[in-house]
């Protein structure tokens, strides 16, 4: 039954995504990373965007049906983008680019994102230390000053074989969520995947170096120039 379930979901799906949205449809992974992400980083992040003054921009890096209801679950002015040409039925309409997580910053420009939201793309296609500093430099181009990158990955030998946080570290400064069970910017979830999900702040520029907003919203005040729909 569960299958047929699942079965008459795809097929209302490939026939109008958003007659699927519109009924609530999901493809979610049931995996406590998962879980993690949508529940805890997602209401931080709506908890940030509540008391923001102006409409905050996010990023969602890789998309799939497993993610394709995130726009649902996030307050924000959701973008995505993805290498496979075949993953933009998975996009909001005009919000959605099709192209490499390490180009970014072509597509979109500089200084664009409140947030970023890189999961699962270390191991999975970015599999050697220079992908994973093309795509830490690209989110850091993206991001406004001060801006909010969450990178999950597996955090273990076969998929992410060099160090993930000092390379981050080189760009980004460290940052400690106040998200209940989170004690610093790397939390690592206790399931077989051993993922982990890393916090990092894009710096500000020196002249506004000691200005750090409060712990609960650490996103800029005003919105950068608008990118264009992708």
């Amino acid at each position: 039954m569960r299958k047929l379930r699942y079965l008459l979901k795809r097929a209302l799906f490939k026939l109008s995504p958003r007659a699927a949205e519109r009924l609530g449809m999901d493809f979610r992974l049931r995996a406590a990373n998962r879980q993690f992400l949508e529940e805890s980083v997602f209401g931080y992040i709506n908890r940030m965007a509540a008391e923001a003054r102006c409409p905050v921009k996010t990023l969602f890096v890789g998309i799939d049906k497993h993610n394709w209801h995130y726009p649902r679950l996030l307050n924000t002015e959701f973008h995505s983008l993805d290498i496979e040409a075949r993953k933009a039925v998975y996009g909001q309409p005009g919000r959605h680019w099709t192209g490499s997580a390490i180009r970014m910053a072509e597509y979109y420009g500089g200084n664009v994102f409140d947030v970023v939201v890189a999961n699962g793309l270390l191991g999975f296609g970015i599999d050697e230390a220079g992908g994973c500093r093309q795509l830490l430099e690209n989110c850091e181009a993206v991001l406004k000053p001060g801006g909010l990158l969450v990178l999950g990955y597996n955090d273990r030998a076969d998929r992410a074989p060099y160090p993930v946080l000092p390379m981050a570290l080189g760009l980004f400064d460290a940052f400690t969520p106040p998200i209940p069970s989170v004690a610093g910017p790397l939390h690592r979830i206790d399931d077989p995947f051993q993922h982990a999900f890393l916090f990092l702040l894009k710096r500000r520029p020196a002249a506004h170096a000691g200005a750090v907003p409060p712990a609960s919203a650490r996103l800029p005040a005003a919105a950068g120039p608008e990118a264009g729909s992708r």
